[in-house]
């Protein structure tokens, strides 16, 4: 793994938005490639965020999986707890999760759609179980299931290419450690809708209470309504992620901050919705193969532990 900057001086705190064109198109030995790798370590070792487009995830796609999380959460309550078959999978009612400790329950309702592998059977793996999918007669599968299939497809080829891209910004060399990280991962869509803010003085209350991803790499669709903040830990300070509807959020999880013996930041970050409006969001997880065995590339191994476990003990605390 490269070596943090040399100046003796912290880079402030940055969240670029940066064109990954240039790579996607097979540049990947290009000045502009290299320039890319450049920007993206600045973000991940200051804010752990950074922002993308160029990706080459079509509009339409984005637009029909933001169109089937409105269709989800305006279905009624009872149709909705139907769908609820426990943590990580299918609906995730309001409350479900707190994810700040001393904050009241998350204002949000979510619904997961993992990877879809054929043929699974009794009794299931942790995070290999199948989806839950509401009746065609609610959401024709044309308008929910097959768009949803269709994005989490395209996402997790992104996914695989960050994790490429995020390698090179290291230095790593071992591609086969990548691959073995990206073989059959945990990938997961999950939609989310925040009612807009309470108008009352109450702290307690937040849409998602600050957190760490749990995994690999999150990538995150928005409806371009302002609430994600992400906190500058120099400073202290809640920065607002600007809103933008023709860009992706991605950001490091717990796993790339172990990975990287902390240089890679899993920043802390939390929901607010205080745009006025309902707010939905669709964020994608990428956090790899479940029997990865995650421990520092520097060789400290402060830290060891397969991506499953990690995993299993971070949702038995929020949920």
């Amino acid at each position: 793994m490269a070596t943090p900057t040399e100046t003796g001086k912290a880079p402030k705190f940055n969240i670029p938005l940066v064109d990954l064109s240039a790579f996607l198109q097979g540049g990947a030995a290009s000045e502009a490639v290299q320039g890319l790798a450049r920007q993206i370590r600045l973000a991940c070792s200051t804010s752990g965020f950074f922002q993308i487009v160029g990706h080459g995830v079509s509009l339409a796609m984005q637009d029909s999986a933001l169109r089937a999380a409105k269709a989800l959460f305006s279905l009624p309550e009872e149709e909705k707890l139907k769908l609820k078959e426990g943590s990580g999978v299918g609906y995730e009612k309001f409350g479900a999760q707190i994810l700040e400790a001393g904050k009241k329950p998350d204002l949000k309702e979510g619904y997961f759609i993992n990877r879809e592998i054929p043929g699974l059977r009794p009794p299931y793996k942790p995070f290999c179980r199948p989806n839950v999918w509401p009746q065609g007669s609610l959401l024709p599968e044309t308008e929910f299931k097959l768009p949803l299939l269709a994005y989490q497809k395209a996402m997790q080829e992104l996914a695989v290419q960050l994790m490429e891209l995020l390698a090179k910004s290291l230095n790593i060399s071992d591609s086969n450690m990548m691959l073995d990280f990206c073989r059959d991962p945990i990938a997961a869509v999950r939609l989310l809708h925040y009612p807009p803010h309470p108008d009352v003085e109450d702290d307690a209350l937040v849409g998602a209470g600050a957190h760490t991803d749990f995994g690999g790499i999150t990538i995150l669709l928005t409806d371009g309504n302002s609430g994600l903040q992400v906190l500058d830990q120099a400073t202290k300070e809640w920065i607002d992620v600007p809103a933008r509807s023709d860009a992706f959020v991605v950001n490091m999880g717990d796993l790339l901050e172990t990975w990287t013996s902390g240089y890679y930041k899993s920043n802390v970050h939390r929901v607010i919705n205080k745009s006025g409006k309902e707010r939905y969001s669709v964020p994608f997880f990428f956090d790899g193969n479940p029997d990865f065995v995650v421990e520092p590339l520097d060789g400290s191994a402060t830290e060891r532990y397969t991506v499953q476990e990690h995993l299993l003990k971070r949702y038995e605390q929020s949920f």
